[in-house]
């Protein structure tokens, strides 16, 4: 069924959020820019955040160690297997492990990390904006907890770790994010879960649910890595988005009867450039391996994200039905309001994001 027009189009610049937010209420916290039916012209939403040059070396510098902390264990840790003494071996292997194994801070220290100061300079870095229409954030509070889609995944999901802080600051919803098992257990990689993520994994997030937590599931996974547009869509003229047949959030939201709130993360695949070779060795290695495997890059060549504008737009909520054993047809409806959604949201925002140009499409 389509929806009818908006009325009201919002945006919210969390890289503009004052020094005292968190002494001002949820709803004061709510700083929009708000326009009619027509919505924001072409581009008017593409400018980017203030920032200064010490503050923009700290977020390279956070990035460089936890993007390429994986890249130099794995390189690191092949070089010491052929040319390695056993002592520098035995050596790499505890470091390895300490890194890989060693205990992270609790919850506490996750609200403490999402109001701090570093978090701020990360929005200001992607200038990263929420974007909805008419009441479409009021609803998804009043119908918490839900689960969030948010594709695409690209190289890694920055804008749906950074909704993690976002949603929590200015929304109100106590919300976590979602991530593959892999990530607790990868060297400074792993970091990046002390923002609030839970395993990405039917009981951990059903679990989450029950203890009253939103939580935002990148659906199209792997896939997402290896189907970007760059590689995919010779023209640039096409967003495509890997999930046209990934029906697991519609399956999972079905047999608990959680509301969707369906989201679209601009900009997140421009982040970083990938490599994998076209014979989809790389991505049925992956596959199997619930990990990744590709080269990337960013700034400089090095694993340090590109500083460009990183916006999640959100639609209304999904009201599903709780239905413990669904049927095909059941997970297919759900699936489909979920991609009717995530196309509406990107066609209805797209020209003032400065995506005028392109064309969603999934595969």
């Amino acid at each position: 069924m389509e929806m009818p027009p908006p009325k009201e189009f919002h945006a919210l610049h969390a890289f503009n959020a004052p020094e005292e937010l968190f002494s001002m209420s949820v709803e004061e916290r709510k700083l929009t820019k708000t326009t009619g039916p027509e919505g924001f012209p072409p581009k008017s939403l593409t400018a980017q955040a203030s920032i200064t040059l010490a503050e923009e070396l700290v977020v390279m510098g956070v990035f460089l160690i936890f993007m390429g902390g994986p890249l130099f264990m794995m390189f690191g840790g092949l070089a010491v297997l052929l040319w390695g003494t056993w002592l520098t071996k035995v050596s790499f292997l505890v470091l390895a492990a300490v890194l890989a194994l060693h205990p992270m801070p609790g919850e506490a220290f996750n609200k403490m990390l999402i109001k701090s100061k570093f978090t701020t300079i990360l929005f200001k870095y992607f200038s990263y904006r929420f974007v909805w229409c008419d009441d479409s954030a009021d609803t998804s509070f009043e119908n918490a907890p839900w689960i969030g889609t948010g594709p695409p995944h690209g190289v890694l999901p920055f804008a749906n770790l950074l909704s993690i802080a976002a949603i929590n600051n200015f929304l109100g919803c106590p919300f976590v994010g979602a991530a593959a098992s892999v990530v607790f257990h990868t060297p400074m990689l792993r970091y990046m879960t002390l923002y609030g993520v839970v395993p990405v994994d039917r009981h951990s997030i059903e679990k989450a649910v029950r203890q009253g937590k939103c939580v935002g599931i990148v659906p199209d996974g792997v896939a997402g890595i290896f189907k970007t547009s760059s590689h995919l869509d010779e023209r640039g003229d096409k967003e495509l988005v890997a999930m046209k047949d990934r029906k697991g959030i519609a399956r999972l939201a079905l047999r608990t009867g959680t509301p969707i709130v369906p989201a679209y993360s601009f900009g997140n695949t421009a982040v970083f450039s990938c490599w994998y070779d076209s014979f989809g060795i790389l991505e049925a290695i992956s596959r199997k391996a619930q990990a990744s495997f590709f080269l990337f890059w960013g700034r400089f060549g090095l694993p340090i994200p590109r500083r460009v504008n990183v916006t999640m737009a959100f639609g209304r909520v999904i009201e599903v039905p709780k239905v413990e054993n669904p049927t095909e047809e059941q997970i297919d409806e759900v699936h489909q309001k979920i991609i009717a959604a995530t196309k509406q949201m990107f066609d209805l925002h797209k020209a003032s994001l400065g995506w005028g140009d392109k064309e969603m499409k999934f595969v």
